[in-house]
């Protein structure tokens, strides 16, 4: 289960601090009887709703209904060696108690959930056992239909999506076209597969402006396919162990060359897992990142120490939210 644990969290890897101003700006900020809409524009990330969503348990990589009323997220916790997929619904000005999907296990992870732009499937990355499936230990993608208002039993996705090596991140566009993320090739890329005839073809490793020799991983790309959101790892303009960079299609198979967002959207940990809300005006990504003073503040007293250690201010992975204002990348 450690194995498991550690190429999970891996996986967030291929895919800062704050100031006390920042740290104002999260309280002041309020959002408008909607989960995710605010009163202002978010010029920087904040953290998306602390105590509710982000908390202290770690927590990466999300997904809102096509309505936006209920957040899909994975959880995760090393210790017990259990990873799943939780969701949350808002009703009333409120979000609900987390609660499991119906086939989270004790004993096999499930991960990197994406809801369909229609709703009607749920995509995540399991190594579960299953008939054909290609032999050593990997993460294939899998998906359950949303019906009779429940999620039905998840079946594999198969060949040719699935492969020797691990398929993480798969999210799907208006065309039902998935892009995942592979390490088939021995270094984690992006990829796509197209829905054509009733199947998935070939996928189609993304040109080499996207695909560099560093690791690529965690793409959010647009339902229309406009634009992508992605992780890049390691690389020398970067911030932090990952970062997220922007690109915009410009023919089926040629897109622009990649920016990073920046080091007001990235920090100097692991940021990754991002999502574009479904009105196309936020986004949602996760962090590992400290705000400033937290850790002197522990150590002042133990109780000061337990009240950050039990609170999503401990370090954990979590969930920050930022407007998204496309045509400041634009070249």
């Amino acid at each position: 289960m450690n194995r498991i644990l550690t190429l999970l969290i891996s996986s967030l890897v291929a895919l800062s601090c704050y100031n006390k101003k920042e740290l104002n700006k999260e309280q002041e900020i309020k959002t408008i009887n909607h989960p995710y809409k605010t009163d202002a524009i978010i010029h920087t990330p904040i953290k998306f709703q602390p105590e509710i969503i982000s908390t202290k348990i770690d927590k990466f990589n999300t997904s809102f209904s096509p309505d936006g009323n209920t957040i899909y997220y994975t959880v995760t916790s090393q210790k017990l060696g259990v990873t799943g997929i939780a969701f949350q619904k808002f009703k009333d000005g409120n979000f609900s108690e987390p609660e499991f999907v119906p086939f989270v296990s004790a004993d096999i992870p499930i991960a990197d959930v994406q809801i369909s732009p229609d709703g009607k499937l749920m995509l995540f990355s399991t190594f579960k056992d299953y008939q054909e499936k290609p032999e050593g230990f990997n993460f294939n993608i899998w998906v359950s239909e949303f019906k009779n208002d429940n999620w039905q039993e998840p079946q594999p996705i198969g060949f040719p999506i699935a492969s020797k090596g691990n398929e993480f991140y798969p999210v799907m566009t208006n065309n039902k076209t998935i892009y995942f993320n592979s390490d088939r090739s021995g270094n984690s890329d992006i990829y796509f597969s197209r829905f054509q005839n009733g199947k998935y073809d070939d996928p189609i490793r993304l040109p080499d402006n996207i695909n560099s020799q560093r690791r690529e991983a965690d793409a959010f790309v647009a339902k229309d396919e406009s634009f992508m959101i992605f992780v890049r790892v390691d690389e020398k303009d970067g911030f932090g162990n990952s970062d997220l960079y922007i690109s915009f299609r410009e023919t089926e198979t040629k897109w622009s060359d990649p920016i990073n967002m920046g080091e007001d959207v990235n920090s100097d940990q692991i940021d990754g897992s991002p999502y574009v809300t479904p009105d196309g005006n936020y986004l949602i990504f996760t962090s590992g990142r400290i705000v400033e003073g937290v850790k002197e503040k522990a150590a002042k007293s133990y109780k000061d120490f337990i009240s950050i250690y039990s609170s999503s201010d401990n370090g954990s992975l979590n969930f920050y939210i930022m407007s998204l204002d496309l045509d400041k990348y634009r070249k």
